[in-house]
């Protein structure tokens, strides 16, 4: 990955994109306890504690994941990924701090990891959100995804809750693997 990538925020914000290694522990740990109860309802992907994101990050630097962060100078106001990085289908997922969202953000965080995908021959990108995020709903058809059905998925807490599956197809005839939707590790 090219080292100088950058997105801008609809009013005017650089932020700095770069992959995220066992060093950002901290800084995931510090977005999630500044992430508002809604926004961490909406976006908890797995537990921030020591031992679940060394092992995340861990995956990040040896490239199983594709794990970015997007940075307000040493800030992290921006976390994305696409989860199981190294199979034929990977997961997406956004999380973007409040005072961050509805400033464009995540369109280009989509762009970016939709672009890594294709470049690496990826089939296609799977993805959930919750059943009321209808926001979040609302751009990943922007984007190219359909709607395929809901799926069990747990939650960081270790709470099963039924989401919004979604897929986009790179290849013509590529599916939605047959996996659960969770972190992996």
């Amino acid at each position: 990955m090219q080292n100088d990538m950058h997105i801008t925020t609809n009013d005017g914000f650089t932020l700095k994109i770069r992959k995220l290694t066992r060093a950002d522990s901290a800084n995931l740990q510090m977005f999630d306890s500044g992430l508002s109860r809604e926004s961490h309802r909406k976006f908890f992907p797995h537990r921030y504690d020591g031992e679940t994101l060394a092992k995340l990050l861990k995956r990040s630097e040896n490239g199983d994941d594709l794990v970015l962060g997007a940075f307000n100078n040493t800030q992290l106001v921006g976390y994305f990924f696409l989860w199981y990085f190294t199979e034929d289908v990977p997961l997406l997922g956004i999380g973007i701090t409040d005072q961050f969202q509805h400033r464009g953000l995540g369109q280009q965080m989509m762009t970016t990891l939709i672009e890594k995908a294709k470049n690496t021959g990826k089939k296609g990108i799977d993805l959930t959100t919750l059943q009321d995020n209808d926001a979040a709903f609302s751009l990943y058809k922007k984007m190219g995804f359909k709607y395929y059905g809901n799926v069990a998925n747990r939650s960081g807490d270790g709470t099963i809750i039924i989401e919004r599956a979604m897929f986009y197809e790179i290849i013509p005839g590529a599916k939605p693997p047959d996996r659960p939707h969770g972190a992996p590790a």
